[in-house]
């Protein structure tokens, strides 16, 4: 497909005089624009796969078992403002201590204002196991109760992903809590993006 658009865009600009050369290069960049945005020219097959799946983080701020350091302490003792905390969360399967581990969220997460929920985060959750095994998505956003991350992006068999995931608070004690993680992403796998660089030539 790519090779026959090829050649009929050549010979459309080869058959236009000269002294429309402009007029010939808008026309060629419309086509070649056309090209892009349609599927059955620029992705061979489904070029996004959709991903939704619940989860849960395992948050322990102390203890044997703490999963979280902080790092940075703040000069503000009544806000915490500038507070740094380095966290390796357990993600799991359900909310439970026995539960299977599907990914560790690694990463930071700053108290980036006054009030109790301004903790702005910035993680990479990397699955263990069979499913994704390897695999990151790239994730910031504010660590409140509940809220919203953004999925920014992701490697190996989650390349290219955007998508969010919804963070609610289920319980919590002083030392852990557990929050589930409600995502919904899109990727693009590298079977794909192959494809996508070794188009068919006819």
């Amino acid at each position: 497909a790519s090779k026959n658009l090829s050649i009929f865009l050549t010979e459309l600009a080869m058959a236009i005089p000269p002294k429309n050369a402009l007029y010939s290069l808008l026309l060629v960049s419309s086509f070649i624009l056309g090209a892009m945005a349609d599927p059955a020219l620029s992705c061979p097959s489904r070029c996004e796969e959709e991903l939704q799946w619940t989860l849960y983080a395992r948050q322990i701020g102390g203890g044997a078992n703490a999963n979280q350091e902080e790092m940075v302490h703040s000069v503000h003792p009544t806000t915490g403002f500038g507070t740094i905390v380095v966290n390796n969360w357990d993600v799991l399967d359900a909310p439970l201590p026995t539960a299977t581990i599907v990914a560790r969220a690694r990463g930071t997460h700053t108290k980036a204002g006054p009030a109790a929920g301004d903790w702005f985060t910035s993680l990479s959750i990397v699955f263990e196991g069979a499913r994704f095994n390897g695999s990151t998505f790239q994730v910031m956003g504010i660590t409140n109760t509940d809220g919203q991350w953004a999925i920014v992006g992701g490697t190996k068999e989650l390349s290219r992903a955007d998508g969010t995931i919804k963070h609610t608070v289920l319980r919590a004690t002083a030392l852990e809590n557990y929050r589930q993680l409600d995502i919904r992403a899109f990727y693009t796998p590298p079977a794909v993006l192959m494809q996508m660089v070794l188009l068919p030539s006819n």
